[in-house]
């Protein structure tokens, strides 16, 4: 969700650091020592750099993206990352193992919220850009496509780059938080539209393989969808697709219920873009935790199941921020196996204004749910954080310590260190974010372990 997204770029690298952490990872939630350097890699752009997106490629390489600072003459630009599977730089990508790439025109922000790998190893990075230099311009949903070299995919759009207007306002801010492939090639891109004098709108695109619209979509390739909690207040927002088992089309996000109070929301269409009305009545459901605060309960990473059952991860308010989980089953109605109404909170709670900021998170085969993010332990102080819940929602304590996992890197700086995705891959788990190195944020990659065994051949318990 683009408020709490944007919260990271306003905290405040050198290859082969090391980041001082224990010599022997002994619990499920501990760093795996035998990626990058004890556990981690930096990515130094040399500015700062945040990375929101993680992916991993078909042959087990992990691609990291995110926002990096161009200075004056681009401002914020796009940026990409490749790991080896082992968390060593892949010189293999852009010479150097990473790239920025300037999306809009001239010194204008580009920035993107999520990173995916299409099946063919290319790398589509999603955000927003302008495509004028005037500063006062507004932005549109953008899209670059990488080669498996680093360099821009000229068969998409024409040199790479592709940008998508709603144009429903006056002066329209559209933008892209995610994207996903469809088993044909072609991708569907969500995010968020500026509808005039109604706030902003869910808002879905389909892009043929070449990044022109699907025209079999709703007619021109575009679609948005409102939740209307609220008859004044209408601020919507899509951070998360996915696609079920049977092709139908999720998009998760928020709804704005109150003056910035929020909800968990999440739509399901048909391929041809119509709302599913076998889906919470019709095709759209929204999820209020409402446990203290202001209200405001925000979902920025969905994940369907195997049987379609639906996760929605993100934040909650409570005392400051805590982690929070809603359970769908494949109707809309919430899974009361989970949680026991489908519904959890993880609090940390750990200092500062106890802001704890859940981003991402993964399912591992077994059915156990890891989310990742980062927990406020003072003013200044921001530490990596996982968790892990067994299916029925119940924390796991045979992860970290009572099922949960904070890990200090603490290189530089302000101390600040943050996951802000993460994915499953060969028994463990990628996640990626930033730290502060030397006063500034770089990209990081990590690997957490999630399957210890002990010499008795019985898992840590």
């Amino acid at each position: 969700m683009i408020r709490t997204i944007c919260a990271l770029s306003t905290l405040g690298a050198s290859l082969g650091m090391s980041i001082g952490l224990s010599d022997a990872a002994t619990r499920n939630g501990d760093l795996d020592p035998n990626f990058g350097i004890d556990g981690v890699q930096i990515v130094d752009f040399g500015a700062r750099s945040i990375a929101f997106g993680l992916a991993i490629a078909p042959d087990g390489r992990i691609v990291i993206g995110g926002n990096v600072d161009g200075g004056v003459a681009t401002s914020d630009d796009f940026g990409a990352a490749r790991l080896n599977a082992d968390g060593s730089i892949d010189s293999g990508f852009s010479f150097d193992g990473w790239t920025t790439i300037a999306v809009g025109v001239g010194a204008v922000v580009d920035q993107t919220f999520n990173t995916i790998v299409q099946g063919d190893g290319k790398i589509v990075i999603v955000g927003n850009a302008a495509q004028t230099d005037d500063p006062l311009a507004t932005s549109d949903m953008a899209l670059v496509r990488l080669n498996n070299d680093g360099t821009l995919d000229t068969s998409f759009s024409g040199d790479g780059k592709a940008f998508i207007d709603f144009g429903l306002s006056a002066t329209p801010d559209d933008r892209a938080l995610d994207a996903v492939q469809l088993p044909d090639g072609k991708l569907i891109v969500v995010g968020t539209a500026d509808v005039t004098d109604e706030g902003t709108d869910f808002a879905v695109v389909k892009l043929n393989i070449d990044g022109s619209r699907d025209t079999s979509f709703d007619g021109d390739g575009r679609i948005t969808v409102r939740f209307n909690l609220d008859p004044v207040f209408r601020d919507e927002v899509a951070s998360s697709v996915a696609i079920d088992g049977s092709g139908r089309i999720l998009v998760a996000g928020i709804a704005e219920k109150t003056n910035l109070s929020y909800d968990f929301a999440v739509a399901r269409l048909l391929p041809n873009g119509q709302l599913d009305s076998n889906f919470g009545g019709d095709g759209r459901v929204t999820i209020a935790f409402d446990v203290g605060g202001n209200l405001d309960d925000e979902a920025l990473e969905m994940i369907v199941a195997p049987d379609d059952s639906i996760f929605l991860t993100g934040a909650v308010t409570d005392d400051g921020f805590d982690a929070g989980v809603a359970k769908l089953l494949p109707d809309g109605s919430l899974d009361t196996s989970f949680g026991g109404d489908g519904r959890v909170t993880v609090p940390f709670d750990l200092g500062g204004a106890n802001s704890d900021i859940f981003y991402g998170a993964a399912l591992q085969p077994d059915g156990a749910l890891v989310l990742a993010g980062f927990v406020d332990v003072g003013a200044t102080n921001d530490d990596l954080a996982f968790a892990r819940l067994l299916p029925n929602g119940d924390l796991d304590s045979s992860f970290g310590f009572a099922g949960k996992s904070i890990i200090a890197l603490d290189i530089g700086g302000d101390l600040v260190d943050a996951a802000t995705r993460i994915r499953y891959s060969n028994g463990a788990m990628i996640f990626g974010g930033a730290a502060n190195i030397d006063g500034d944020l770089s990209f990081i990659a990590g690997r957490v372990l999630i399957d210890v065994m002990f010499a008795s051949g019985f898992e840590q318990n």
